[in-house]
C-alpha cells in the first residue's frame, strides 16, 4: 500500500533530544506477516531557514511601518512650516500691496503693475495652500477623519465628473491619529488610482464598525484590475496600500467588483477596546 507523509518531530536521539522530520510509512504484507517500513528525512535544516524568513518579514514589516510613521511626521512639519512661516509671509506681502495701491502718487502703468503682483500672489498663495495640504490635510487635524474625508470626496469631484458615494458614520470614524492617518492615506491613493486608471463614472467608498473592526469598502465601475496589474514591481501605490493595511495588523484584497464591474478594494482593520480621541 502507499506510504502516508507526515510531519513531526522524531525522539530517535537521546532523552530530551529531537529533530523535526517528515517521515513516510508503509506497511507491507509477506507470508501472513506484516513489515512496517519508515522513512525518515530530516527537515531540520529547512524549518529554520523557515523560521528565519518568518522573522525577517516581520523585522521588514516593523521597519516598514516605522518608516511611514516618520515620514508622515515630516511631511506634518513640513506643512505646519510652510502654512505658517511662507503662508503668512505671503499674506502680509498681500496686504501691503492693496496699501501701495492706494497710494495717491500711482500712476495707471504702476497700478497695472501692482495689479499683475497681485495676481501672482494669489496664485502663489493657493500653490502653497495645495502643496502643504498634500503633505498634510489640515481638515485631518482640523475635524478628524470624518472630515477630512468629506474634504477630500469634494475636492475629487471639482477635478473629476463622477458620482460619488461615501457612506460612513461620524461616530465610527473617531480614531487614533495613526489609524486616522492610514485611512485617509489609503483612501487617497484609491481615488489617485481611480482617477488615472479607471475612466469610472461611479465610484462608492464604505466605512462601517462590525464589532471590534472597521470595514472598508472602496468600489468603483471603471476598467477593473487584472491579476498581472497587482503583480507588477512598478505598482507602489498598491503595495503602499497593502503595507498601510498590514501595519495596523489588518487584512486587504484587491480584485474585480461583480457589482459594479470595475475594481473593488475590500479591507477589514482591527479597533481597539477604547480609541482615545484624535
Amino acid at each position: 500500500m502507499p506510504g502516508r507523509a507526515k510531519t513531526g518531530l522524531l525522539r530517535l536521539l537521546p532523552p530530551g533530544m529531537a529533530v523535526a522530520a517528515t517521515y513516510y510509512l508503509w506497511r507491507l504484507f509477506k507470508a501472513r506477516h506484516a513489515i512496517d517500513t519508515v522513512l525518515v528525512r530530516d527537515i531540520n535544516a529547512r524549518k529554520q531557514v523557515h523560521e528565519q524568513l518568518a522573522r525577517s518579514f516581520a523585522q521588514l514589516r516593523e521597519l516598514s511601518s516605522a518608516l511611514q510613521t516618520i515620514r508622515e511626521e515630516e511631511r506634518r512639519h513640513i506643512a505646519r512650516e510652510l502654512h505658517d512661516d511662507l503662508g503668512q509671509l505671503l499674506a502680509t506681502l498681500r496686504v501691503n500691496l492693496t496699501l501701495a495701491r492706494q497710494h495717491a502718487d500711482m500712476t495707471a502703468p504702476l497700478l497695472g503693475l501692482l495689479h499683475k503682483m497681485d495676481s501672482l500672489l494669489v496664485t502663489a498663495i493657493s500653490s502653497l495652500r495645495r502643496i502643504a495640504s498634500n503633505l498634510r490635510p489640515r481638515a485631518l487635524d482640523e475635524g478628524g477623519l470624518y472630515f477630512a474625508l468629506q474634504t477630500l470626496r469634494h475636492d475629487f469631484l471639482l477635478r473629476q465628473a463622477v458620482h460619488f458615494e461615501l457612506m460612513a458614520d461620524e461616530g465610527d470614524l473617531v480614531l487614533d491619529d495613526e489609524r486616522s492617518t492610514a485611512i485617509y492615506r489609503i483612501v487617497q491613493e484609491a481615488l489617485t488610482n481611480i482617477a488615472r486608471h479607471a475612466e469610472a463614472s461611479h465610484i462608492t467608498i464604505a466605512l462601517h464598525r462590525i464589532d471590534s473592526m472597521l470595514s472598508i469598502t472602496i468600489q468603483d465601475d471603471g476598467k477593473g484590475i487584472t491579476d498581472r496589474d497587482l503583480k507588477k514591481a512598478a505598482s507602489l501605490g498598491l503595495l503602499g496600500m497593502r503595507e498601510r493595511v498590514w501595519g495596523l495588523n489588518g487584512s486587504i484584497q484587491i480584485g474585480a467588483d461583480s457589482e459594479l464591474g470595475g475594481t473593488r478594494i475590500d479591507i477589514m482593520l482591527p479597533m481597539p477596546a477604547s480609541t482615545p480621541p484624535p
